[in-house]
């Protein structure tokens, strides 16, 4: 059981002896359990503090803030040497209800916990990682840039990973040193004022406006039916492709060069190569990223200003038409949820992905784990485990979140791998290793079989 765990049992025990204490004489009397709650609402701001964000915390948190709140005048009567009454006329349908809200968010928060030991993992240090500050001309953005510096003496290759808006580099930490150890050069980066939150060399945490917050998570849940939300998805992807294109003129790149882009970074990744078909990059992994900017929403019909169109911005109205797709001249490999089987979905969240794998000028497969949902592909089942439940794919899900990051790892090692066997002419002398996927893998790809076996990508 993690200290986490441990601590959580402690502040239900709390709050519970409070809600229970009428019902015994022993104790009925004894003001004190009064300051119980709020004690347990410290504590679970000062958890915060140790543990960082945890959202299956949240249910907790807003029914002992609640308790606490109706205790209040109880207290303010103690204070001023009144007698308390109001345990005298017990109310069992008040206290079941507390204790039924109270258990429901205890066993959210426990049930959804980080795995045993999660805390208490080696954590990527100076020997792992280095850290450097990239910035260009005065007022343009900075950015905070880990090397995962392979010790081979000829490393595989070079792999620029674009980390998700939302959790930066910490929630591809184990990714990344996972493709080192494959024998790759890998860097991320964290970019204040977009990631949430972003870490400075010192791995201290930045955490954007709330403004910027609000504006992702818009993105995120609305961007393909909503407009405003639409725009904002499209502000990411823009502030993404520009990272992109700072940090390949900033970095020392081996000649081999691949791009992992997640959410808005793949869509970035996926313009830039067909807008810079120079450009040394390889091959793409592209990971949950739609292509915001190749939607088209209804005409406003010629409004410039009032309700109508503030109507027509704010209310759902799913895109009505695909733009022109990037036509992509590199290897392609995308990392969806397993929902993209599904004709509703490869209508709408995925039907730009499908459309550029299937017009792309050069090798591109879908690679869809079972269970998959749109986190899965990163280390958020391993420490936000709450995430993968709420949005996790058709399938089958496995139990243990450690087969998604190895099957992740696996698949963007193996499709580099095919990558260098097609380059190489079918050469068998090469540096690269297939890493079997285990389990029910959906894998989908264009016309470019004649050069290029596409189950590579599973290690078969």
């Amino acid at each position: 059981m993690s200290d986490l765990v441990l601590l959580i049992w402690l502040i239900i025990g709390l709050v519970g002896l409070e809600l229970l204490r009428p019902f015994f004489k022993s104790i009925r009397d004894v003001a004190g359990f009064l300051l119980f709650p709020l004690l347990a609402l410290l504590l679970i701001i000062v958890s915060a503090f140790v543990y960082g964000f945890r959202p299956e915390i949240i249910p907790l948190g807003i029914v002992i803030f609640f308790i606490a709140v109706f205790r209040i005048p109880m207290l303010i009567s103690l204070m001023q040497g009144l007698r308390i009454d109001e345990d005298r006329n017990l109310s069992l349908i008040r206290v079941s209800i507390g204790i039924l809200f109270l258990g429901l968010a205890g066993f959210i928060a426990i049930r959804f916990s980080p795995q045993e030991g999660f805390y208490t993992r080696p954590v990527s240090d100076a020997s792992t990682y280095e850290t450097m500050v990239l910035k260009g001309q005065s007022g343009s953005p900075e950015y905070f840039v880990r090397k995962y510096i392979s010790k081979e003496n000829e490393p595989k290759g070079t792999i620029l990973l674009i980390p998700p808006v939302n959790g930066s580099v910490e929630v591809v930490d184990t990714i990344c040193v996972a493709l080192k150890s494959r024998g790759f050069s890998v860097f991320t980066f964290s970019q204040p004022g977009i990631d949430i939150p972003a870490y400075d060399v010192l791995n201290k945490a930045i955490f954007p406006s709330i403004r910027n917050t609000g504006s992702y998570v818009l993105s995120f849940i609305a961007g393909l039916q909503v407009k405003a939300a639409h725009q904002y998805g499209i502000y990411f992807e823009k502030t993404r492709m520009e990272a992109l294109d700072f940090l390949l003129k900033n970095i020392e790149v081996a000649e081999k060069l691949y791009v992992v882009g997640y959410g808005a970074g793949g869509a970035a990744a996926l313009k830039y190569t067909a807008e810079h078909a120079e450009t040394n990059i390889a091959g793409i992994i592209n990971v949950e990223g739609p292509l915001y900017s190749v939607l088209e929403f209804p005409d406003s019909g010629g409004k410039t200003s009032g309700l109508s169109l503030l109507l027509e911005t704010l209310l759902p109205h799913p895109a009505v038409h695909i733009g022109t797709i990037p036509a992509v001249q590199k290897p392609l490999l995308i990392l969806a949820s397993d929902k993209i089987k599904r004709t509703d979905q490869r209508d709408s969240r995925y039907a730009t992905l499908v459309r550029t794998v299937h017009m792309a000028q050069a090798p591109a497969v879908i690679a869809a784990l079972t269970g998959a949902g749109p986190f899965d592909y990163s280390d958020v089942p391993m420490q936000y485990p709450v995430y993968s439940s709420l949005m996790g794919g058709d399938g089958n899900r496995v139990r243990n979140s450690g087969y998604y990051i190895d099957a992740t790892v696996a698949l963007i090692s193996n499709f580099i791998c095919s990558i260098e066997k097609r380059q190489s002419m079918g050469n068998t002398e090469l540096s690269c290793s297939s890493i079997p996927v285990s389990g029910d893998v959906y894998i989908e790809y264009n016309d470019f079989t004649k050069s290029y076996n596409p189950r590579e990508v599973l290690g078969k």
